[in-house]
């Protein structure tokens, strides 16, 4: 270190030359001189000083001077300056300015005891949890130190923020208490057996502030319920020696225990089905006067009166054990998974009434007056809320451990959707926990599961598509959930077109005209709407929508919701939804593969990295096996059946070619007009045809029978549907005519010697053949063309739209009746006819 920084300079002649009751002006140009001396702080002094050496640890001894006389001094004023200066000092100066702290820890836990303003004790709060959050690593430094000044340090906070005996409301403001309640949790997790003795007094000063209700004298804010809940819960890392799982395991019951006392009380409107798995029972609630409960006693909450008190009584015990879920623990412990869900059944057993009839989901108890059970059930969708987000804190604890959990769990996340999805809050959490139940358990899904989920994944794409502006229903979608129509399609009658993209028109002008409301007839085209990108429940059904494709089984989603998702995905623009479309084609029941979007994930995203990916090898993989894709048919597939079949006719076509052999030879004696140079010309021609005429055949997919029977004709060895056919090069004739020779009689032989055979054109084959097929008799070569026909390629593609709206029965006849078999014409066309006999 040879020259002082010049900040350094400049600090110490501030704070020389600046009044007392100025510095509060100028901390914020003070603090920023003390964040660039951060070498010069931390630098450790040197024993024999040289140069400019000297002059720097004289700077920083002026300065830590001047915020010592500071920090002692009479002015608030200057007490404020000094807790702003050694707050940044000891953020920058590391072991060194620690080191030198231990005069201003205890000038600190002084101010807490002045009357100060309160800016000023909620800073020295701050800067003496950074200090000890520090000290914690030099253990020498916890022995001198924080060990000594620690106790002065948490009683002073407690003094600050025990409300007084004759008020329930506390001396400081919430955001004191808050940042009170901060301070001891780190306190407490970090000086575990410091803190011990005052654990009580933590308990009897922050257990107002964990469900707090309307009852109470003070409105708490949620970041001191959490704040709070989180320093109640860090108190089980005081327990002595290896207590501190069983203390977290017994804390957590008695909130359900509270928990289930609580709901005795609320859900009294109600006559309840539920029977506990936990071995609790429910205490009959008395039916007159008000609900209540709570008490003054040391280990009681507050006292609270009225339905949407417990209510609120309710949903912050549920949070406190969220919370128990949240924060880190000492030591692994057992959570009871059991009682949780226990607690979390008997709360979504009871759901609120169908907002379409108004009917009772549940039996009511007839001496509870109309007024209690309507106000249940306007804070029950709250209570509801708080389950979903257990489940969803206890899927994430857990991962891949909840997965036996998981069916319970979506259940009773159906079950409450079900009942509240008119409510946007309820879709939001439901999406949610929706996508981390799926991201655990997805593929292992069973069918009736996955149907159960059904109004999820409608719901799902109706908010993205109003987001979208591509569904104009109300929010909730005030729909019947019986009609597949109505709860499948956006626009269920198609006579009565939707509004515009941006979500204004009418939908009925007729009820527009009965209102007498004449502006419905006007298309907003001046409204702004909020980019869907803010809506929280856009982005949550959004990043729910590609893992219905990518971790349900598609073979159990119907055609109607699969052709929701695809077509949601397309109209919201979703990537990763589209590519899970591609890479999760879906097939029926008969096995059908649908058709794909990957042209309109092409053409949305035509220069992503991903999506040319995807694409090119698509490509290449649909060069390769084009015909195998395109028919779905296995060359293995029958192999074992088919020679079965031609071992068994073999022997009547022996016998059957012997027969024409015969009749044959009367005919071919009245045409020995010919000489053997013509007659070899003449068969060599013929089985050039034939050759020709069977690469056509096999070129087209199809196995002609006028092929293969023109072809048992000529020799007795059996097809073979599955053999290629052979190049007709000279090499190749001339070894099938050895071959032909060697398989003809002999007496056929010389016939055909003497006498040269008549051409047989297409038309003479083709009444061959006619008069064959009257036979009662199979042939290979039938057999042959019943095994190698194709089988049933796909469905042309439909638009996704029209897809999409079609029911699954109407599917079912139309695909029935156009896509069970290919039906071949094996008739030639005339003018080839004509050719042939010319």
């Amino acid at each position: 270190m040879a020259i002082p920084p010049p900040d350094l300079r400049v600090l110490c002649r501030r704070l020389a030359s600046t009044p007392v009751d100025d510095l509060p002006h100028i901390c914020p140009l003070l603090v920023s001189h003390v964040l660039r001396c951060g070498e010069a702080l931390s630098a450790v002094p040197e024993t024999k000083a040289k140069d400019k050496s000297s002059e720097t640890a004289t700077l920083v001894h002026r300065l830590r001077t001047h915020i010592t006389t500071l920090l002692t001094g009479k002015s608030a004023s200057g007490r404020f300056a000094a807790v702003s200066l050694v707050k940044a000092v000891v953020d920058v100066g590391g072991w060194e300015s620690l080191k030198a702290s231990d005069a201003w820890i205890r000038g600190l836990i002084s101010i807490l005891g002045k009357p100060d303003p309160l800016v000023s004790k909620e800073l020295c709060v701050i800067t003496l949890t950074k200090i000890y959050s520090l000290l914690q690593g030099y253990q020498t430094l916890v022995r001198e130190m924080a060990t000594p000044t620690l106790p002065s340090f948490v009683t002073a906070m407690l003094n600050l923020v025990k409300p007084p005996a004759s008020s329930k409301a506390p001396k400081v403001p919430t955001s004191f208490v808050d940042t009170v309640a901060g301070s001891l949790s780190k306190i407490v997790a970090l000086y575990p057996t410091t803190t011990r003795p005052f654990n009580a007094q933590i308990r009897a000063a922050f257990k107002a502030y964990v469900a707090p209700t309307m009852s109470d004298a003070v409105i708490v804010p949620q970041s001191l319920r959490e704040s709070a809940r989180s320093l109640l819960i860090v108190l089980h890392y005081t327990a002595p020696k290896n207590g501190s799982s069983d203390e977290w395991v017994k804390g957590i019951k008695s909130y359900i225990k509270e928990a289930h006392a609580t709901a005795d009380q609320v859900f009294r409107a109600v006559r309840e089905s539920w029977e506990s798995t936990a071995g609790y029972r429910v205490d009959t609630a008395r039916t007159d006067g008000e609900p209540s409960g709570g008490g003054d006693e040391a280990d009681e909450l507050p006292a609270w009166t009225g339905v949407t008190a417990g209510s609120e009584r309710l949903t912050g015990l549920v949070g406190q054990l969220i919370e128990y879920l949240k924060v880190p623990t000492k030591a692994p412990v057992t959570v009871p998974v059991g009682e949780l869900l226990d607690l979390a059944s008997r709360i979504t057993l009871i759901t609120l009434p169908k907002p379409t009839t108004g009917e009772d989901s549940v039996e009511t108890n007839p001496a509870i007056s109309r007024d209690e059970k309507a106000e249940l059930w306007s804070v029950l969708p709250e209570v509801h809320m708080a389950i979903l987000n257990l489940h969803t804190v206890l899927l994430r604890r857990l991962a891949v451990n909840a997965l036996p959990l998981a069916t319970d769990i979506l259940d009773q996340m159906v079950r409450v959707f079900t009942s509240g999805r008119h409510i946007a809050a309820i879709r939001e959490t439901v999406y949610v926990l929706a996508k981390d139940l799926l991201e655990i358990s997805g593929p292992g899904l069973l069918k009736l599961t996955v149907d159960s989920m059904a109004p999820v994944i409608q719901s799902t794409c109706q908010d993205i598509l109003r987001a979208t502006g591509h569904y104009d229903s109300p929010a909730g979608g005030k729909q019947d959930s019986n009609s597949t129509s109505t709860t499948m399609n956006p626009n269920p009658n198609p006579k009565k077109p939707t509004a515009g993209k941006n979500g204004a028109g009418i939908l009925n002008p007729q009820k527009a005209q009965s209102s007498g409301n004449a502006d419905a007839y006007l298309t907003a085209s001046t409204t702004t709407s909020s980019s869907p990108s803010s809506d929280p429940i856009f982005a949550a059904a959004l990043s729910l929508l590609p893992l219905f494709l990518s971790r349900l089984p598609q073979r159990h989603l119907s055609p109607e919701a699969r052709g929701l998702v695809d077509r949601t995905a397309i109209l919201a623009n979703s990537k990763q939804a589209m590519l899970a479309s591609v890479l999760n084609p879906y097939k029926d029941t008969r096995g059908r593969y649908y058709p794909t979007i990957l042209p309109f994930l092409v053409r949305q995203f035509p220069a992503d990295q991903e999506v040319e990916v995807l694409r090119t090898n698509l490509m290449r993989i649909g060069a390769g096996v084009s015909q195998t894709v395109a028919t779905s048919w296995d060359p293995e597939e029958g192999l074992e059946e088919l020679a079965a079949a031609a071992a068994k006719t073999g022997d009547k076509d022996e016998d059957e070619d012997e027969d024409e052999d015969e009749e044959m030879v009367d005919a071919e004696d009245a045409e020995a007009d010919a000489d053997k140079e013509a007659d070899a010309q003449l068969a060599a021609e013929d089985q050039n045809q034939k050759s020709k005429a069977a690469a056509a055949a096999a070129a087209k997919g199809v196995w002609g029978a006028a092929a293969e029977k023109s072809a048992a004709e000529e020799t007795t060895s059996k097809p073979n549907p599955f053999a290629t056919v052979p190049i007709d090069s000279p090499e190749s004739r001339a070894r099938r005519a050895a071959q032909g020779l060697v398989n003809k009689p002999k007496r056929k032989i010389e016939e055909e010697a003497a006498t040269p055979s008549k051409r047989v054109t297409r038309s003479s084959r083709r009444k061959t053949l006619d008069a064959e097929e009257d036979t009662p008799s199979t042939t290979a070569a039938e057999v042959a063309e019943e095994v190698a026909t194709p089988a049933v390629a796909p469905p042309p593609a439909k638009p996704v739209v029209a897809v999409m709206e079609q029911k699954e029965g109407e599917d079912d006849s139309e695909d029935s009746d156009s896509g069970e078999s290919v039906q071949i014409d094996m008739s030639l066309e005339d003018s080839e006819d004509e050719e042939d006999e010319e």
